[in-house]
């Protein structure tokens, strides 16, 4: 076969352009195609195209090895008659038939992409549709196409004037339905800002899909993305009104999410084999005979695995509230991993937060888990009544912890120093009994009360002191799963369905990533363990280390020192106990045995535990199209309940919480009482305020914003005066008392112009705070004793006042400036300077780097060199069958060593009268060899002569090979 192909290429002329297929082209062609048909084609695949067509390729190529018989049955020839019925694949659409496909995948996406061409073959399944196409063109064009014709049998849409766009859609004559007759599709108009076709409806359609993803969907994020994509300015109130109809249109799928949530959860068990969903429906519903939605369990069996394989048996429990349309709560459980992440175990969507449905939540959890009476395992959360009696009654024997940050909340709601809160965290992180009696002494001293109503909170579920050392995890807080909480953030604002595909996804790609991660560690054990490790390391060394010589050890650590038991593994300070890290004191000690502590870590923070963790992957989902969705699933939601007011979208936060106001913290005001700006009283504030100027009796303006404590202590401290002469009841200005050393002085005895300063040169500029405060107390004297003397009232007194800070803000602000300038000349004069340096080392480093590569080369040139007088060498000792004397010989004729050797010989002997003598034994061989020696030296081709000694070549000299 091979040799048949071959010899079609070579002598037919058969073009091979892919595979097996060839092209035959002209009377060659057909001889080739001829030849074709015999015994070793069975079958031969042919295609026909035009000269002008490119080349065909058929990559899929079927190749049939057996034999087969076809029969054949006998007819008569028929006339050649056009048959009407039948149609050619020339007459064929198929344009037409792209189109349709393309309609068939039409959605309304960020741009609108799939509506930015009208086509003449478009049908529509009515006039309305043909409406929000066209609607949609004009918006994702950015065309002011107005109707002209609008009844019930047809459309006609034109452009502005002077625009050729025409379209017109009528009823199909051909069958029901209507389709496009007219359509002239150039444009020769500009973008409309303002579009007419951008009606409500449309709005509503278009945002349909980005609120579905976002409720919290802003207007005026709807007005800029309209801006940006399409140009275009919409009303507020037509936006409010599209998102209105949009959020109602959603409500539809809202509700519909419930029908298919049954199927959602058979396909969620047939994809993840062993995962546990469960769905409770409402048995006061059933009895009516309704089926309504109660509450939604789903924990995954990878999540199952990953905990029994490499998670400390620490959980966190905690509840979230849901933003969508239905409104519910989202119970969570996580555990954490060595690197102190959060690790989804299961959720639940529930109507309420109360004991039943914790109840309900934990016996699952118990079943998914088998953590059968709790006794190994550790709980945290916050101190909800519902949730401790919950974990009571399930898991009677767990350990559980409340979170401190609860506990601070709900504390410094009567005690609001910073000192008390710094206090009680302290003694939270307190690891032994000792240090946290100190942390609570501390904190008495400062109230007592405060001490005795920090301990009605039982110091064992919240004090890392008398904590349990089973779990190795010293958390005292949840913010573990608060951070579980806010990272589905957006998912909670979604229908039910979406919220739980994207808590699902956003699950199966974390342990995905952070498995990645793991396998990128340097360290067998994880970077957080080890940070501490090593900040443990650097406090063992300021350690003491004495020994007694059996199983205890002491150590010092400044004035504090604990005992460490090796073989136990434990230490009074409680730290190693409860992490299963080393403290330092154990470090310590191991150091002092020299035994390398960091194999005494505990297995949880191994690397290994790490990825037996986050080995078990979810597996995907497929997409509703196959979710088997069956009538009797239809299933009602929950109830909803429409609270007064505008729906509320963030948490309730404590009275005394901080609140972020432009990036930065601020204390609450709490306690504060406000001052009255214009009479300084407390009862009310200046815009109800009902003093009037020049009015009798008419108090001080007092400074704002004291305390109720600063505001008793000064009415305490204030004493009544006599009014003098010099006195005006009317004016608002400070009273100066006898305390006080300021004294009303004439105007002579100021400077006209403020505090002197010296005339023979110009000031130096001062330090903001100290210029503020001399021009401060001068210009408040001067006022004072302006307004004393003339009376004048305290509005001119306010301008007098602005205009004079005005005149020392000005020159402030121009000194500032002029330091500013010389500060910036400064620094361009520096670096200036320093790119100077710069560019001179770059030249010479760059001299450097060519000396550098010269000598390379040279060194290149001469290892060159070296390695081919090597092989030369070689090659002479191979000719002279390894004699190093001959070899030698040789290099030194080939160096001409040897007329230089005579040459500086013959120096030497000149005027002397050398003797030569010459023995021999008298040997046929040694009269040859001095006839040759004699003849030598007669002819004077002396090579080399010492006083006793003659130097000959030995006659192999023709095996040498060529120089």
């Amino acid at each position: 076969m091979k040799d048949l192909l071959v010899d079609l290429m070579l002598h037919y002329g058969v073009k091979g352009p892919s595979g097996k297929f060839y092209l035959l082209e002209g009377s060659e062609g057909i001889k080739t195609l001829q030849y074709l048909l015999n015994e070793q084609f069975k079958v031969v695949n042919f295609f026909a195209v035009d000269d002008f067509e490119e080349t065909v390729f058929a990559p899929n190529i079927i190749h049939h090895s057996e034999t087969y018989l076809v029969e054949c049955e006998y007819g008569t020839d028929a006339e050649t008659e056009s048959d009407d019925d039948q149609s050619s694949d020339d007459e064929y659409n198929f344009d037409e038939l792209e189109l349709i496909k393309m309609l068939k995948s039409k959605e309304v996406n960020a741009d609108l992409s799939h509506y930015k061409e009208l086509h003449p073959s478009m049908t529509f399944k009515d006039l309305n549709e043909a409406r929000k196409i066209v609607n949609l063109y004009s918006l994702a064009n950015s065309k002011p196409i107005v109707v002209g014709k609008s009844d019930r049998t047809r459309l006609r849409y034109k452009c502005m004037i002077g625009c050729p766009f025409v379209l017109l859609i009528s009823q199909d004559g051909k069958g029901p339905g209507f389709k496009v007759k007219t359509l002239k599709i150039n444009h020769n108009c500009e973008d409309a800002f303002k579009n007419p076709r951008a009606c409500t409806s449309t709005l509503a359609q278009y945002f349909k899909s980005k609120l579905q993803n976002n409720p919290q969907y802003k207007l005026k994020d709807m007005r800029k993305d309209l801006k940006d994509q399409f140009n275009l300015n919409a009303s507020t109130s037509k936006l409010k009104r599209a998102k209105r109809m949009a959020l109602q249109k959603l409500q539809g799928s809202f509700l519909d999410d419930f029908n298919r949530i049954e199927a959602y959860a058979n396909e969620l068990r047939l994809s993840n084999p062993g995962s546990d969903i469960v769905i409770n429906l409402s048995k006061d519903a059933l009895e009516q005979g309704k089926r309504k939605f109660l509450r939604m369990y789903i924990c995954f069996n990878a999540l199952k695995l990953g905990w029994k394989e490499g998670l400390r048996p620490f959980i966190g429990l905690d509840g979230t509230f849901l933003k969508g349309q239905c409104k519910g709560q989202l119970l969570v459980a996580m555990a954490q991993d060595s690197q102190n992440c959060f690790y989804p175990l299961a959720w639940a969507v529930v109507d309420k937060e109360t004991t039943r449905t914790w109840i309900w939540f934990l016996q699952l959890l118990n079943n998914s888990l088998n953590l059968k009476d709790g006794q190994t395992i550790t709980f945290m959360s916050d101190m909800q009544k519902g949730l401790i009696n919950a974990v009571k009654n399930v898991l009677p024997l767990s350990h559980h912890r409340y979170c401190v940050r609860h506990i601070e909340a709900n504390w410094m709601k009567r005690f609001r120093s910073g000192e008390m809160k710094k206090l009680l965290w302290w003694a939270a992180w307190s690891t032994y009994e000792e240090d946290f009696k100190d942390q609570l002494s501390a904190l008495g001293a400062l109230s007592k009360s405060a001490a005795k109503d920090l301990l009605k909170y039982p110091p064992q579920t919240w004090c890392r002191a008398y904590l349990d050392t089973i779990c190795k995890n010293q958390m005292v807080d949840n913010n573990f799963t608060e951070s579980f909480n806010s990272w589905i953030l957006e998912a909670r604002g979604k229908p039910i369905l979406k919220m739980l595909e994207d808590i699902r996804i956003k699950i199966m790609n974390r342990l995905r990533e952070k498995e990645e991660d793991a396998r990128k560690w340097t360290t067998d054990y994880s970077p957080k363990c080890m940070k501490l490790f090593t900040a443990y390391m650097r406090i063992a060394q300021l350690c003491s280390v004495d020994f007694n010589g059996d199983l205890g050890y002491e150590v010092s650590e400044g004035e504090d020192r604990h005992t460490v038991n090796l073989v136990e593994k434990k230490c009074t300070c409680r730290s190693w106990q409860l992490t299963g890290i080393p403290c330092p004191h154990a470090i310590k000690a191991m150091l002092y045995q020299k035994i390398e502590p960091k194999n005494e870590i505990n297995w949880w923070y191994s690397k290994e535990a790490y990825l037996m963790t986050y080995r078990e992957k979810l597996m995907p989902v497929r997409g509703e199209q196959f979710w088997n969705v069956l009538p009797e699933h239809a299933m009602v939601p929950p109830d909803l309940v429409k609270t007064v007011g505008r729906p509320k979208t963030k948490r309730t936060r404590e009275k005394d919480a901080a609140i972020k106001r432009a990036g930065e913290w601020a204390h609450s005001r709490k306690g504060t009482k406000m001052t009255c700006s214009k009479c300084g009283e407390t009862t009310h504030n200046a815009r109800t305020c009902n003093f009037v100027e020049g009015e009798q009796g008419a108090t001080l303006k007092r400074k704002r914003g004291r305390t109720e404590e600063e505001s008793e202590e000064e009415s305490e401290e204030e004493v009544e005066e006599p009014h003098g002469e010099d006195y005006d009841v009317n004016s608002s200005a400070p009273r100066p008392t006898q305390d006080e050393e300021c004294h009303f002085m004439s105007s002579l005895q100021y400077e006209p112009f403020g505090p002197a300063r010296e005339p023979e040169s110009d000031p130096d500029i001062r330090p903001q705070e100290d210029q503020g405060t001399a021009n401060m107390m001068y210009h408040v004297a001067r006022a004072s004793e302006f307004l004393v003397i003339t009376g004048i009232g305290i509005n001119e007194l306010k301008i007098t006042k602005k205009a004079l800070v005005q005149e020392a803000n000005s020159v402030l602000y121009k000194k500032q400036k002029e330091a500013e300038a010389e500060l910036y000349e400064n620094r361009k004069a520096v670096e200036a300077k320093k790119l100077a340096a710069e560019a001179q080392t770059y030249a010479v480093q760059l001299v450097a780097d060519a000396a550098l590569y010269a000598k390379k080369k040279e060194a290149e040139g001469l290892k060159g060199i070296a390695e081919a007088e090597g092989v030369y060498v070689r090659s002479l000792m191979s000719a002279l069958g390894g004699n190093y004397n001959a070899l030698r010989d040789y290099m030194m004729i080939d160096k001409g060593m040897f007329k230089d050797i005579a040459k500086f010989n013959a120096e030497a002997i000149k005027g002397l009268q050398p003797k030569i003598s010459i023995w021999s034994n008298g040997g046929q061989m040694d009269r040859w060899l001095m006839e040759q020696v004699v003849d030598m030296l007669e002819s004077k081709n002396w090579l080399l002569f010492t006083k006793h000694c003659l130097i000959y070549l030995r006659l192999c000299m023709n095996k040498l090979p060529a120089h």
